[in-house]
């Protein structure tokens, strides 16, 4: 009997055990899915406030891209203004030339050309017409006909191509939105931009809204301090036609499947829409993020709406839910994976689920790894724990290299912030948008467009950051060289008219402050008309560059050759004792130039013309030295040319 009850205890436990372990089970998963749900509740908050910030970090990235790119296009008009500021006549292949320079296309993006549209009286039309036929373009007519108070007229678009050529004589002037911008440049003497119009290039295919930037051009020599003075004196515009979707090509950058953006112009309709970047799709009316932000471009106002579609996600944001999400997964998976450990159906839950993990890593890596930027992350000292191969490839260094560097290591000149100065601002939540210098791999310095975040624990304190880097160095490049060409001849690389007037009047400041003397060189080339006419402009191009170098190389190294236009150049001579000094350098100039030059295997001789003047003995301002050194000039070329005259 007692082996009977025993054997009966044994078996009573036994048929007891399994239930109870099922029990157990289940209750431990059920507290495993509550704290699951409590984890992942606090995730999700924190997941919608960094994917919010991230996504009007994106907003705001492209409000500064349109911002700077506009930055760019004023840039441009302003050289081309400069060139007719310095230039006696800009004729087409200067403008060309000009044009072709600043290779628009390549670096400055979106521009569709860079013209010149003439303002002209009613009296003045035949025979501008006249002229243009003159040219060779026997069909030019300026367009929409008929008699108006005035008009402007384009004679300059390039590049000068199918599209562009629909334009050539077109009275801007003549249409309501064109004339509202072209009269707010002439009233403020700056740029300024039209609202939405369709450009007179445009066909019957892939029709785009487009926009216009103008700057005002004054004839040389007139006042413009008032508006009146400016209308008085006004020869034409500068303008710049853009094509919209062209212009916005490129501005969502790797974000352009998971966001839409509009642009409207002054206000938000159908009739005012610029571009859309998702054309024909409904509007979602509660996006689930919105960011609207009003930019003002060249005195006009653009509404600049950006909306999540369903399904976004940041790339930067989605990993830290989801690593919450992976954790407590895990220990589910730990328990499902015993309870199911006898059954096929175990299998199949193991394989969807490590199948939808992979999925979630891989959308996130592929989403950072093929963006343009460079992307990385750092810990609270301000290390690098996390590089993506773009940020690898702007910097030169292998990703080994970066991990565990410090990034502010990196930085250029004492004007950066130091790491203890970010490091405090990132603590109090700010983020920044910043350009800096960096060193490459190879020791080059590049310039930076730098965005960075803070990441924090959910209870506070500072345990990260996320930057978010673009190389800007080749736009940096372009300003620079869009601000020399505005200040140096396009033909020779000598300072131009207008620099040259500057550092003329410098010079006269200094001289009247500490006592000094200077002089100033009128040189003018002889007989040079005779050499392009001769061997062609292409010739006469050569010999003016060669002319240039003579020059460079008798001068000394402290005084300034510049070109007037033409075939005149302009010495100033800071550094003299007494007129012999300027002598010396005059007669230098006068020998080079009379050496025959080769052009194209064939000999060419020209002489030069060269007038004096002195500071203070010929003149106390910049106006009388110039003409005093204009007329010393004419007096050597009527005594007998190639000689030096005071």
């Amino acid at each position: 009997m007692a082996d009977d009850r025993s054997i009966g205890s044994a078996g009573s436990w036994s048929g007891r055990r399994p239930g109870r372990i099922v029990t157990m089970t289940l209750l431990a998963a059920a507290l495993a899915a509550l704290a699951m749900w409590v984890v992942w509740k606090q995730q999700s908050v924190e997941y919608q406030r960094d994917i919010a910030s991230q996504f009007e970090s994106e907003a705001g990235e492209i409000a500064v891209r349109l911002h700077e790119r506009f930055l760019a296009y004023r840039l441009v008009l302003q050289g081309g203004r400069g060139l007719f500021q310095v230039m006696d006549r800009v004729d087409r292949r200067t403008w060309r030339e000009y044009v072709g320079s600043l290779k628009l296309g390549d670096d400055i993006p979106g521009v569709q050309g860079l013209g010149f549209t003439l303002w002209l009286e009613p009296a003045e039309l035949d025979r501008h017409i006249d002229a243009l036929h003159a040219e060779g373009f026997d069909s030019y007519r300026v367009w929409p006909e008929g008699p108006r108070g005035g008009y402007s007229s384009i004679i300059l678009l390039e590049p000068f191509e199918w599209r562009n050529q629909r334009a050539l004589g077109y009275d801007m002037y003549s249409e309501r939105v064109r004339r509202e911008a072209m009269d707010r440049a002439l009233r403020t003497g700056s740029a300024a931009m039209s609202g939405k119009t369709i450009l007179v290039q445009e066909t019957t295919a892939d029709v785009q809204a487009g926009v216009l930037l103008y700057t005002p051009v004054f004839v040389k020599g007139m006042p413009i301090a008032t508006e009146d003075e400016r209308r008085q004196a006004l020869h034409g515009w500068v303008y710049m036609p853009f094509r919209m979707r062209d212009l916005m090509q490129g501005m969502l950058g790797p974000y352009s499947e998971g966001v839409r953006l509009r642009v409207f112009d002054e206000v938000e309709s159908s009739q005012a829409l610029l571009y859309d970047s998702h054309r024909g799709r409904v509007a979602d009316e509660q996006p689930e993020f919105l960011s609207v932000k009003h930019l003002t471009l060249a005195g006009r106002t653009w509404l600049v709406r950006l909306e999540a579609l369903p399904g976004y996600a940041s790339p930067f944001d989605v990993r830290h839910a989801e690593m919450a999400a992976i954790g407590m997964v895990g220990l589910l998976f730990v328990m499902a994976t015993w309870f199911f450990a006898l059954t096929r159906e175990r299998a199949r839950a193991l394989a969807r689920m490590t199948a939808s993990l992979l999925h979630s890593e891989r959308r996130y890596s592929a989403l950072v790894n093929v963006a343009q930027e460079g992307i990385a992350a750092t810990d609270e000292e301000f290390r690098l724990t996390f590089v993506n191969p773009s940020l690898a490839e702007i910097l030169g260094r292998s990703e080994a290299e970066l991990l565990g560097r410090r990034l502010d290591e990196l930085w250029r000149g004492s004007e950066a912030e130091s790491r203890e100065q970010i490091l405090a601002r990132l603590a109090r939540g700010q983020g920044r948008r910043y350009e800096t210098d960096l060193v490459r791999g190879n020791g080059q310095w590049l310039t930076a467009l730098v965005s960075d975040a803070p990441l924090t624990y959910t209870e506070g304190g500072l345990r990260g950051a996320i930057v978010v880097l673009l190389d800007i160095t080749e736009r940096k490049d372009v300003e620079r060289r869009i601000a020399h060409l505005a200040t140096h001849d396009v033909l020779t690389g000598i300072p131009n008219r207008l620099m040259f007037s500057q550092q003329l009047t410098h010079a006269v400041d200094q001289a009247k402050r500490y006592g000094h003397r200077f002089g100033l060189l009128f040189v003018d080339l002889d007989h040079f008309k005779r050499v392009n006419d001769e061997f062609g402009h292409h010739a006469g191009d050569q010999l003016l560059r060669e002319a240039v170098s003579r020059m460079q190389h008798a001068v000394r190294s402290s005084d300034m050759l510049g070109r007037r236009g033409g075939d005149e150049f302009v010495v100033l001579l800071p550094e003299i004792e007494s007129g012999h000094d300027a002598e010396v350098v005059a007669e230098k100039i006068r020998l080079a130039l009379e050496q025959p030059f080769v052009l194209d295997g064939k000999e060419a001789r020209i002489s030069s013309s060269i007038g004096i003047a002195l500071y203070p003995d010929h003149g106390a301002d910049e106006g009388a030295l110039m003409r005093r050194a204009d007329e010393a000039m004419y007096r050597a070329k009527s005594e007998g040319r190639n000689r030096v005259a005071y």
